[in-house]
């Protein structure tokens, strides 16, 4: 009973907070503005972080759980304040991760929260135990998670949701090891999270989301699960094995580690914005916002169920990281494989439909000098004996290429595959 009250009231909070907050938004600049990267419709508040971490506190007080977590708190406080900052005014990408950073070092560091071992993921080797690296690898991998599930608020309720299914696995390993003040946080920002979601999701008669989370929401979210998921798989008395979180963030965490390879095989920064997230794929292939949301849903949740049955049978906990890294190679492969193939399509549809021009209705089509325009400017048609003839210049070609493109872009709403989010919730 008490349980269902911790999330109840936390889902009442951040509801009303949500409801004052997103009417203020626009005065003090903290919207969601569309851009080239975003397709939504008009200025979105970006209060859903505001709004969690708000009813987190309050419920934690009223629980009297305060004085078990200070530390992540003030690391949470710290990235909500640092997100609602970059969301209104913007922040360089540097300071950012050094801020991220500051936030999982005090939480291991001064809270005592880190990887202390990998468990026995290298049987050979048996319990992996880190030493002096640990902290420095709880940094590293906490800066990761933030920014993964950060990169993953790219489709209306995709966040939010993700973070609400690795809830539900870290809650369930958590009420049966008897961990009640970590099962406290878990209902607590649980119950934030589905009262974001309220406003966040799509309705059949809201065609897209009232709020957004922003960076503050995102960066909460991330350093939550990351804090939880060491809390319960760290200690004598571990809930979970350090491989089950890995299941349980399988969708952030598989869909990251690909983009970065992707991105460094290019020669391209980490950091670089793009159009290749899973969610984009989905997109591209003309799946809808909800279809995209609720297909990654489910794969994050089969994510979840493998892990708690891998632990509730005993599997070997290097059988699951194999079968993890099994999972996490195909994923590459074909991510990789269907990207090239989808934008491929697109370009190729873009050039065909979009141009409208049939050369099919020439009578003559390698004499054909008609003049035609291309945004109001006269092109020459060259016939195909006068590009054989001349010096094979066919800069003509490329500039209706070009700026067939850019029509499209202009007209049509359809973007390269260089774009940014298609949806920045």
């Amino acid at each position: 009973m008490r349980a269902m009250l911790t999330s109840i009231l936390a889902l009442a909070i951040t509801a009303f907070v949500i409801e004052v907050a997103r009417r203020f938004a626009p005065a003090i600049g903290l919207t969601d503005t569309p851009c080239d990267r975003k397709s939504h419709q008009g200025d979105i508040p970006l209060v859903g972080g505001i709004a969690i971490f708000t009813g987190l506190i309050l419920v934690l007080a009223f629980s009297g759980a305060i004085a078990d977590q200070w530390a992540y708190i003030f690391a949470a406080g710290l990235l909500v304040a640092v997100g609602v900052w970059d969301d209104a005014i913007g922040m360089s990408a540097a300071l950012r991760l050094a801020i991220q950073a500051g936030s999982v070092l005090l939480v291991a560091a001064v809270g005592g929260t880190y990887v202390a071992d990998l468990g026995q993921i290298l049987p050979i080797v048996g319990t992996l135990e880190l030493g002096w690296m640990a902290i420095p690898l709880t940094v590293f991998a906490g800066v990761g998670l933030i920014n993964a599930f950060n990169m993953s608020d790219g489709v209306d309720g995709l966040c939010g949701t993700l973070t609400l299914v690795a809830l539900t696995g870290l809650g369930i390993a958590a009420g049966i090891a008897g961990r009640e003040s970590v099962l406290v946080l878990i209902l607590a920002l649980g119950g934030g999270v589905i009262g974001f979601l309220i406003f966040n999701v799509r309705l059949p008669r809201r065609k897209q989301a009232v709020v957004f989370l922003g960076d503050a929401g995102s960066y909460l979210l991330g350093l939550s699960v990351l804090y939880l998921a060491i809390r319960l798989s760290q200690g004598s008395n571990r809930a979970i094995d350090p491989v089950t979180a890995l299941w349980f963030c399988m969708v952030p965490l598989l869909d990251t580690i690909g983009m970065i390879l992707r991105r460094t095989r290019r020669g391209q920064s980490p950091l670089t914005p793009d159009r290749e997230h899973i969610h984009h794929v989905f997109l591209l292939a003309k799946f809808s916002v909800t279809t995209t949301w609720i297909g990654l849903t489910l794969v994050a949740a089969a994510g979840v169920a493998f892990g708690l049955i891998g632990l509730a049978n005993e599997i070997p906990e290097s059988l699951m990281f194999a079968t993890f890294l099994v999972v996490g190679v195909l994923y590459y492969g074909m991510i990789t494989r269907v990207w090239k193939v989808l934008s491929f399509l697109k370009r190729s549809i873009n050039r065909r439909v979009l141009v409208k021009i049939d050369r099919r209705t020439s009578p003559d089509r390698r004499h054909n000098t008609d003049v035609y325009h291309v945004d109001g400017i006269p092109r020459e048609r060259r016939s195909g004996d006068d590009r054989r003839q001349g010096d094979g210049d066919r800069r003509n070609d490329e500039e209706l290429v070009a700026a067939s493109l850019a029509n499209v872009e202009k007209n049509h709403g359809v973007q390269s595959s260089s774009g940014g989010a298609a949806q920045s919730t």
